[in-house]
């Protein structure tokens, strides 16, 4: 009896860490992309620095899709090709207008 016990008690103990761990990420990701956003300018600065194609992911650490879009058009680019990585991720091909 006293190793079902053990064992239930593992289970409901692996299953909190699990949902802190996920909690943790959420909350890391969400920290970073707040930083993202404060330093978009430079960022974006630095992505379109007048190459002829420009190649940027987007994913939940990065700037938002929309502000790279908007940055990427004030900077004089259009964007050419996307693609989705992974449900979180995605690739964005910019071409110089």
């Amino acid at each position: 009896m006293g190793i079902i016990i053990f064992f239930v008690l593992a289970l409901v103990a692996g299953v909190c860490l699990a949902g802190w761990l996920a909690i943790a990420m959420i909350v890391g990701s969400s920290r970073a992309q707040k930083k993202a956003v404060a330093n978009a300018p430079t960022i974006l600065d630095g992505a379109f620095d007048g190459r002829d194609d420009v190649v940027f992911k987007v994913n939940m650490e990065s700037l938002p899709f929309e502000d790279v879009i908007l940055g990427a058009k004030q900077r004089g680019y259009r964007l050419s090709s996307q693609s989705q990585d992974t449900e979180h991720s995605q690739t964005l091909i910019f071409e110089r207008e």
